[in-house]
C-alpha cells in the first residue's frame, strides 16, 4: 500500500483517550488482533490493530497495547459504538476476545471472509489470498507465528501488524460495493448472525459435551456421564486458565464414561489417566462421574441419527442437487453456500415422506429460502422440472 501512514503506539492512558477522540467520527474501524493460546483456556491478548479514516478522510493505524493498559474502557466505549461499522477478517476469535472482557459485542459489524464467500471469491478465504486476489499485493507472513507477547515488538512484527488492518480497507471497500451492486447485503446480515450472537461465545456447560470426540459413539446413559465429566472438566480448566485436554484428555474422558462401576483404585487403572491427576483432582472426578451415573433415564441425551431415507432418496437429492448448481453457476457462487449436501439429503427424505412440515434446514430461511429454498419445495411437490434446452444444449427450469 503507497503512502502509508505512520504506525502509532498506543501504550498509555493518555495516547488511548487521543486515539478514541481522532476516531470517535470514523464510519468504519478496521480491527485485528495477536493472542496466543496455546498454553491457556483464554486467548492471551497480546495487540489490537485498529485503522481508519478519520472525520477529515485522513488515515490512521494504531497498535494498541494491552499489556502496557490497566483500562481499556475508553478503547471498548469506541468498539461498541452502534454509529460505526466495526470490519473483521474471519472475526470469531477476535470477537471472543472483545466479548470476554468487556462483556459486548463489536456491534455493527462485517466480517472480510463471509462477505467474500458470498461473491464467490472462496469460502474461508484467507486474509492474505484475498488482499492478492482483490488489490494485487502480497502480504509478507514472517511475523505469523511470532511471539507477540514479547517487548519491544520488533519492526517486522509492528508492520505486519498495521497491514493487516490497513489492507483491510480497499478490501472491505470492494466487498461492500460487489454486495450492494449485487443486491446481497442482506445476505451478509443473515451469514453473520452466529457471529453476532453472544451465545457463541458463552460456554454452556450442558451441551460442551459434545465437542469430546468420539461422543457419538456412547450409549445414552455413558452420554449422561460424559456430559457432568465434561462440565467438570470445563470449569476446572477455565478457573485454572489451562487447556481444556491438559486436565484430562478426550479419550479418557470417554473411557470414563464407558464405566458401570468407579471408585478411586480404578480411576488409575484408566490410561490416560496419571496417578498426579487422581491425587489433585481423584475426588472431584469421582463426584462428576456419580452424579452423571445418577442421572434419571428419561434425562439421558442421545445421539441425534440420520433419519431414515424414504423410497426414492438418492435420486431426489440428485435432482436438487443439480437445480442448486444451476442456481450457484448462475450467482457464480460455491453450490455448497446455497446448500450443504448433508441439507439436501434431509430434504429428500422428507419430499418421500407424509409430514406436511418441512424439516427445519438453513436452505428453507433467510436468504437461502428466497433464492433456492422455495423452489426446492416447488420441485419436491411436481411443481417444477429441469429441461435440457435443444439449442444451447443447457439444463433450464421450468414450471409445471
Amino acid at each position: 500500500m503507497n503512502n502509508q501512514p505512520s504506525i502509532c503506539d498506543v501504550q498509555n492512558p493518555t495516547a488511548l483517550d487521543a486515539m478514541c477522540q481522532t476516531l470517535a467520527d470514523a464510519p468504519a474501524l478496521f480491527i485485528d488482533t495477536e493472542f496466543h493460546r496455546e498454553t491457556t483456556y483464554w486467548p492471551q491478548f497480546a495487540l489490537m490493530q485498529i485503522s481508519a479514516r478519520d472525520g477529515d478522510g485522513v488515515v490512521h493505524c494504531y497498535l494498541i497495547d494491552p499489556l502496557a493498559l490497566e483500562d481499556l474502557a475508553p478503547l471498548w466505549k469506541l468498539l461498541t459504538n452502534p454509529e460505526q461499522t466495526k470490519v473483521f477478517h474471519a472475526g470469531s476469535q477476535d470477537l471472543e476476545i472483545i466479548y470476554r472482557l468487556c462483556g459486548k459485542l463489536p456491534l455493527p459489524l462485517f466480517d472480510t471472509q463471509v462477505a467474500a464467500a458470498l461473491l464467490g471469491l472462496g469460502q474461508q478465504i484467507g486474509f492474505g489470498a484475498l488482499v492478492q486476489q482483490l488489490t494485487g499485493v502480497t502480504l509478507g507472513k514472517g511475523s505469523t507465528f511470532s511471539d507477540w507477547m514479547q517487548r519491544p515488538l520488533t519492526k517486522t512484527q509492528r508492520q505486519y501488524a498495521a497491514d493487516d488492518v490497513l489492507h483491510l480497507m480497499p478490501v472491505y471497500a470492494h466487498l461492500h460495493e460487489q454486495l450492494q451492486a449485487r443486491g446481497r447485503l442482506d445476505w451478509l446480515d443473515d451469514e453473520q448472525r452466529v457471529l453476532t450472537d453472544p451465545g457463541k461465545y458463552e460456554t454452556d456447560l450442558a451441551t460442551v459435551f459434545w465437542r469430546t470426540k468420539g461422543c457419538n459413539r456412547l450409549k445414552p446413559k455413558q452420554l449422561a456421564i460424559l456430559r457432568s465429566l465434561a462440565a467438570w472438566r470445563e470449569q476446572a480448566a477455565q478457573q485454572r486458565n489451562i487447556p481444556r485436554r491438559r486436565m484430562i484428555g478426550d479419550e479418557p474422558m470417554l473411557e470414563l464414561a464407558r464405566q458401570t462401576e468407579l471408585d478411586m483404585a480404578a480411576l488409575t487403572s484408566i490410561r490416560g489417566i496419571s496417578g498426579g491427576l487422581v491425587k489433585r483432582f481423584g475426588k472431584e472426578l469421582l463426584a462428576a462421574w456419580q452424579q452423571g451415573n445418577a442421572t434419571p433415564k428419561e434425562e439421558w441425551p442421545r445421539v441425534q441419527r440420520s433419519p431414515s431415507h424414504s423410497a426414492g432418496s438418492a435420486i431426489r437429492a440428485e435432482l436438487l442437487d443439480s437445480l442448486v448448481q444451476l442456481k450457484a453457476d448462475e450467482l457464480d457462487i460455491s453450490s455448497s453456500i446455497l446448500a450443504k449436501k448433508s441439507e439436501l439429503a434431509a430434504l429428500a427424505s422428507w419430499g418421500g415422506g407424509k409430514s406436511d412440515t418441512p424439516p427445519e434446514l438453513a436452505l428453507l430461511s433467510g436468504w437461502r429460502r428466497r433464492l433456492i429454498g422455495e423452489e426446492l419445495l416447488q420441485m419436491l411437490a411436481g411443481k417444477l422440472l429441469l429441461k435440457i434446452d435443444p439449442e444451447t444444449k443447457l439444463p433450464v427450469i421450468l414450471p409445471v
